[in-house]
């Protein structure tokens, strides 16, 4: 998860030191090199995130990640609550509701920390230094991973972040998926292609995101099951062009509804709604070819992929781009069809001419569209053969 694009708001009045302050002002002018790093402070809040080791010059790599934010910030979202309870039309006596999506919103309006070092454990292997975090609150790093003793193929590894001895939240770690070069990959939208989200209209992004626990779209999971059984475990994937801020709960949904898999989420904090709404709609389609390329174009360039998307985006347009752009590694484009949610939206984004022109020059053995996943049933053992 690199930092491609990194939007942070104005620090609030009491949220941040003159050391936060200064290196927030240089990373968000281009002027990183500025900053004033720091290690890890007591009080902060770090997340961890999963990620896939793959073979590189006869070494194992892969990216690490890791995310900064103030402990303390988030606490007091009423005025965000207000306006998401507003939007949605919800009632003053549904405390249960609007308990829930207080919960969720000091999720998301977690302040990031620009500037913060910190050093992953690799369990059997080595310590890995991470640099400062930049203006996202987030430090990546892609390096060979310092092995002890090598795993398995498929194995998952254990990384810690060293932490200080008072550190108030606890361990934090996460998981690392060894994939080896040859085999099959998935890469799955999530928004509105396996969860219910509604993209197309913002009173329902809005329940599904902060008003209610999430939901698979119907028949994904056991057809995702089958696929990873029938493509014997393939390298999986999960691209959403969803803010990082929302990581814990979409790793949450993916891992007790879906096979293991690595989420990519898109480096913002915006930390509005009205910047929730900007992620998932603008400049999806560069951000999504961009995060495909490094795929297939650097960690695994021997695999063959499945690209599994939905109408809503910029899905197809991003998918057949990287068809072309890779030709032979993209062996299927399964679109799903959304309905039912915004039928004046639907009517340009499900029409035929809009497939016809993002798929000029893909093979039509290539890709499908289908309302149902039912639809798909068969096509991986076709693959298969």
């Amino acid at each position: 998860m690199h930092n491609r694009l990194s939007i942070s708001r104005p620090p609030g009045a009491g949220d941040d030191s003159w050391q936060d302050l200064w290196n927030r002002l240089t990373s968000n002018v281009g002027l990183g090199f500025l900053n004033w790093p720091s290690n890890v402070d007591d009080d902060d809040l770090i997340w961890l995130h999963a990620t896939t080791a793959f073979r590189q010059n006869g070494q194992l790599w892969t990216e690490f990640n890791a995310s900064f934010f103030h402990e303390d910030s988030g606490k007091h979202p009423s005025n965000f609550v207000a306006e998401v309870a507003g939007i949605i039309g919800l009632g003053d006596d549904d405390e249960e509701t609007r308990e829930l999506i207080t919960e969720r919103a000091k999720l998301f309006l977690r302040k990031t920390v620009v500037g913060r070092k910190l050093n992953v454990k690799v369990d059997k292997g080595g310590v890995v230094p991470l640099p400062a975090s930049g203006s996202s609150g987030i430090s990546a790093k892609e390096a060979p991973v310092p092995f002890e003793e090598l795993p398995k193929p498929n194995e998952l590894v254990k990384l810690s972040a060293i932490l200080p001895p008072k550190f108030k939240t606890g361990p934090v770690t996460t998981d690392m998926k060894i994939v080896e070069p040859e085999g099959w990959a998935v890469i799955s939208d999530i928004d509105d292609t396996i969860k219910v989200t509604d993209t197309l209209s913002m009173k329902d992004l809005l329940v599904h995101t902060f008003a209610e626990e999430p939901r698979s779209t119907p028949g994904f999971p056991d057809f995702y099951r089958h696929l990873d059984q029938v493509l014997d475990q393939p390298a999986w994937f999960y691209l959403s062009a969803s803010p990082y801020n929302l990581y814990p709960f979409l790793l949450t949904f993916l891992r007790t509804h879906y096979p293991y898999g690595q989420p990519i989420l898109r480096d913002m904090s915006w930390m509005s709604v009205a910047g929730l709404l900007a992620s998932v709609s603008t400049g999806t389609q560069e951000y999504k070819t961009a995060e495909i390329k490094r795929l297939i174009g650097q960690w695994l360039p021997n695999r063959k992929y499945i690209c599994v998307g939905d109408s809503t985006q910029t899905d197809p347009e991003s998918y057949a781009e990287m068809y072309k752009a890779f030709p032979g590694a993209i062996k299927a484009i399964w679109i799903r069809l959304v309905t039912g949610v915004n039928e004046t939206e639907e009517a340009q984004k499900n029409s035929a001419e809009r497939f016809k022109k993002a798929f000029d020059g893909v093979s039509r053995e290539i890709w499908k569209t289908f309302h149902d996943v039912s639809e798909l049933a068969g096509l991986a053992e076709g693959l298969k053969l």
